[in-house]
């Protein structure tokens, strides 16, 4: 199944809204990053909401450009149409299709294509279905069995203000809700915490749809 057909059949045939299909970049230009504060991990966390990311690469004449190769480019627009405009440290992220159809790999490039983190290598029909704009609330995965709120509140204070948190079991597994104050306290949450560890688990970390606990 071509992720085309992946992203059509998550929404009942027709391609994710904003998707055209015909996109043929899956590399983006990114420009006004806080480079005091941005690293190819955090681009990577925020960018694998949207699909695979193959490669990353900071611009080191322009401290506040990188570049992100996505798998394709349906996945490339995703990112292009839930993040412009997005908040993140402090600085609005602007995003267009870079005009190289991929990043050559270099020493100073980062490689990401067999992340264990990537999050579309299995479930992509659920992933795409669950690709938004950042959002107040994230929804924390692969927690301990004895997780407690107060655990992944602490785990995650650093970023903002949380407004409410609350455990929930799917599959006889534990998750969790976390209610930010606003997106871009969420946003640095997950730019900073998917791939993270608590007593070992390593966490996994999505903007959730839901607008109350």
């Amino acid at each position: 199944m071509g992720n085309g057909t992946a992203i059509a059949a998550a929404f009942g045939g027709a391609l994710h809204p904003g998707v055209s299909g015909l996109n043929e970049r899956s590399t983006i230009l990114l420009t006004n990053l806080n480079s005091e504060k941005i690293d190819e991990d955090k681009l990577f966390n925020l960018f694998s909401m949207y699909g695979n990311i193959v490669r990353i690469k900071l611009l080191r004449n322009k401290p506040d450009h990188a570049l992100v190769q996505m798998a394709d480019g349906n996945q490339a627009e995703l990112a292009l149409r839930f993040l412009k405009g997005a908040m993140l440290f402090g600085k609005k992220l602007e995003l267009t299709s870079s005009k190289y159809p991929n990043i050559t790999p270099t020493p100073d490039t980062r490689e990401f294509a067999g992340s264990n983190l990537n999050r579309f290598n299995n479930n992509t029909i659920k992933n795409y279905r669950h690709c938004c704009a950042p959002t107040r609330m994230i929804h924390v995965s692969a927690l301990p069995s004895d997780s407690t709120e107060d655990e992944i509140s602490a785990h995650l204070l650093e970023h903002g203000t949380i407004m409410n948190a609350k455990l929930i079991e799917v599959n006889g597994k534990r998750q969790a809700l976390v209610l930010f104050e606003n997106e871009q306290e969420a946003t640095e949450a997950l730019v900073c915490k998917h791939g993270s560890s608590i007593r070992g688990s390593v966490i996994r970390i999505a903007f959730s749809q839901m607008q109350a606990i």
